[in-house]
């Protein structure tokens, strides 16, 4: 069971109580520092990947029960040195350049680099990025896994195949192109730290 699955089973179990009274009974607990309406429906969705452990504790004072309850029997109880993140989860965690490119955030967001995989079809191009302006802050590091792509890197460009890598300050501006008409193309990204 996950653990936004118990919080909605126990609020209603429990509490025979709908989500708007249990917001309600937050507001009471915690004033103006509650969670949101809006977020509390997000996290009771299982929307939201990582749930602060502020948030938790405000939803433990609310059903009466302590984060070693609400924990056990939950698949946040599987592992205490290790996050996983099911493929089945990370449908939230996608978003589209463009119709030829795409993204997926293959970590967890409390993690303190980014990964992301990046699919290319024939043709296709990312978005131009670049990050703040610290160069010695945030480092990318591209790690090819199938087809070829020409990475773009400031006025340099770079043809990656299978198995290539290449790293650079991201702080260039930067987009990646697939210049196959005919193959996928196919890398993972990763960013540290994150600059989100």
């Amino acid at each position: 069971m996950k653990i936004y699955e118990k919080i909605r089973l126990l609020r209603k179990t429990v509490l025979n109580m709908n989500l708007k009274d249990f917001h309600k009974k937050l507001c009471e607990i915690f004033g103006d520092k509650a969670l949101t309406y809006h977020s509390l429906c997000r996290l009771e969705k299982g929307h939201r990947e990582d749930v602060r452990i502020s948030s938790l504790y405000q939803i433990c004072t609310g059903l009466g029960i302590s984060l070693k309850e609400l924990k056990e029997g939950t698949d946040a109880e599987e592992s205490k040195i290790v996050t996983i993140l099911h493929t089945k989860d990370r449908f939230k965690n996608r978003f589209v350049y463009n119709e030829k490119a795409n993204a997926e955030i293959l970590n967890s967001r409390n993690m303190r680099f980014l990964a992301t995989a990046v699919a290319l079809e024939p043709g296709g191009a990312t978005d131009n990025e670049e990050d703040p302006l610290d160069a010695n802050k945030f480092e990318k590091l591209v790690i090819m896994l199938q087809g070829k792509i020409v990475a773009c890197i400031g006025n340099e460009k770079h043809l990656l195949k299978k198995g290539d890598t290449l790293s650079f300050a991201s702080n260039i501006l930067h987009h990646f192109e697939n210049p196959s008409a005919t193959s996928r193309a196919r890398l993972i990204l990763v960013q540290n730290p994150k600059s989100y």
